[in-house]
């Protein structure tokens, strides 16, 4: 059955292209045109400020990560940002590179596996339909900022961009099913006394 598809990186940057009534491109790879690299790299950019503040959708919760044979831990190479929790929920550890430091024993090295929360640059192609479309229009409204530098003539409004705001968003609460009742701190905490 075809049907509509969501958007791919090179209909995005087109569509971003298009705010500054450029021409089109055929293809992402070995890109000379300097309109086209620009869009790009504005895509890009906001794929990963989007992608850093972490939804459902791009974080790997309770991720048990083990030491190297050095003892180091290393990080996928897309990880955005890093939170220890559960049972290592009281270590102070951040992100070095593509390394997990202990701050608390100044440290690289770890005895064991560290359980984590990790959130993940995806791909444009790997994103929900929703957060391509709302990074596409920031994308755009970042580069008539940079590039046209007149508000004035931005093809979309930051209305458009909010309506997509919230359209992800939105999807982002139907996912992850939240529960008032069930999931709130103070709930598991008279939980936990009983």
């Amino acid at each position: 059955m075809a049907g509509l598809t969501p958007l791919t990186e090179l209909e995005a940057v087109n569509e971003i292209l298009a705010t500054g009534s450029e021409s089109p491109i055929s293809t992402l790879e070995d890109n000379v045109i300097i309109d086209a690299s620009l869009a790009m790299n504005t895509l890009r950019a906001t794929s990963v400020e989007v992608q850093t503040r972490g939804w459902n959708f791009n974080t790997e919760e309770s991720w048990n990560i083990a030491p190297d044979n050095a003892g180091e831990i290393r990080l996928p190479l897309n990880t955005l940002k890093v939170d220890t929790v559960g049972q290592s929920a009281g270590l102070n550890c951040v992100q070095r590179g593509q390394r997990l430091y202990n701050k608390g024993d100044h440290s690289y090295n770890f005895d064991g596996p560290v359980t984590v929360d990790l959130v993940v640059g995806l791909d444009f192609e790997e994103l929900p339909s929703t957060a391509r479309l709302y990074i596409t229009i920031r994308a755009a409204r970042k580069y008539q900022d940079r590039y046209f530098g007149d508000p004035n003539t931005h093809s979309y409004t930051q209305q458009d961009e909010l309506i997509a705001l919230s359209a992800m968003m939105d999807e982002e609460l139907q996912s992850t099913d939240p529960n008032m009742l069930s999931d709130s701190q103070f709930i598991q905490d008279l939980r936990s006394r009983g």
